[in-house]
């Protein structure tokens, strides 16, 4: 099972590493606002068949309803506002090279409030991984970039994690609950900023401006980025420790973004890409190497009865 929780957050890498460029090229056409609340209007409305599951919810605790709206607020509105408004100011590859601070955040922030310890070889897979980030960031970073650009992702990247980690503590919530939950939660919070903001009403003229390659674009967000890419991830990561799963996901995506730069734009990857590649998928490797090394060990099977309850 960890092996398909492996192979399904790389997907998970790919899809999202690509809605780097994909998001790029749509907001010629529809502002960085707007996009966040269609995105996760249109994935809440998938999410209605659902609405009767959620009445489970009047039996949540406080603290679970106040982490389900957190998660909410840090996935739908924080995370994509902060991200999309970046991607006016710098490249997609810069993005995503940004982007990558998250599982460190993460490590961070899950030691702090889920209590969760690595082991040597996972935190040395993080460390290779993040210096093939910071490998490519060299060659992608040397000629001027945008400050406001480049602070706005790092705030993406510190929401996501709060995302990763109250995700993580909500664990005892079916996945299609959470999903369903946190993204109609996330769909009110924006439509509430839209009307105090004013901007309702462009809001929703918004999409008249799409043409069919828009709307295409639009629907893989909302598909491929926005739910079947969280179906995966949220899989995934209740199967390994939240900083490897965060990791899986985000180092990869640099990888996968040139590739879709390189395929959608025709930007070819350099030789920074390439050994980065190589340094971020031996890190995956490094990762993975703890379980074989522990099967039938008990110190594994005590921390992981203790992340599920």
């Amino acid at each position: 099972m960890r092996y398909v929780a492996v192979m399904a957050l790389l997907l998970v890498s790919a899809f999202w590493g690509g809605h780097s460029v994909i998001g790029k090229v749509v907001e010629a056409q529809i502002p960085p606002f707007a996009l966040t609340v269609w995105r996760f209007t249109l994935a809440g409305v998938l999410y209605l068949p659902l609405l009767y599951r959620l009445l489970r919810a009047r039996h949540w605790t406080a603290q679970k309803f106040w982490l389900v709206a957190l998660t909410g607020l840090f996935w739908a509105v924080l995370y994509p506002l902060f991200y999309y408004q970046a991607l006016t100011m710098i490249n997609p590859v810069q993005s995503l090279l940004l982007i990558n601070t998250a599982p460190l955040f993460v490590l961070l922030l899950s030691r702090v409030f889920l209590k969760e310890r690595l082991a040597v070889m996972q935190v040395m897979g993080i460390i290779v991984a993040f210096l093939g980030v910071v490998w490519m960031t060299v060659g992608h970073f040397g000629h001027a970039a945008s400050l406001p650009g480049i602070l706005l992702t790092l705030v993406a990247a510190l929401a996501f994690a709060g995302y990763t980690v109250t995700s993580r503590a909500l664990s005892g919530v079916s996945l299609l609950d959470l999903l369903a939950a946190s993204t109609l939660w996330g769909a009110l919070d924006l439509w509430v900023l839209a009307f105090v903001t004013g901007r309702a009403g462009a809001v929703w003229g918004a999409l008249g401006g799409l043409n069919a390659a828009g709307w295409a674009q639009l629907l893989y967000i909302v598909l491929i980025v926005s739910s079947l890419a969280y179906v995966l991830y949220l899989f995934g990561l209740r199967r390994l420790t939240t900083p490897v799963a965060s990791a899986l996901t985000f180092y990869p995506q640099v990888v996968f973004g040139s590739l879709m730069e390189w395929v959608w734009l025709g930007d070819r990857p350099t030789l920074a890409v390439l050994v980065s590649a190589v340094l971020i998928l031996g890190g995956v490797v490094l990762m993975n190497l703890r379980r074989r090394r522990s099967v039938g060990g008990q110190n594994h099977d005590s921390h992981h009865n203790l992340l599920e309850k």
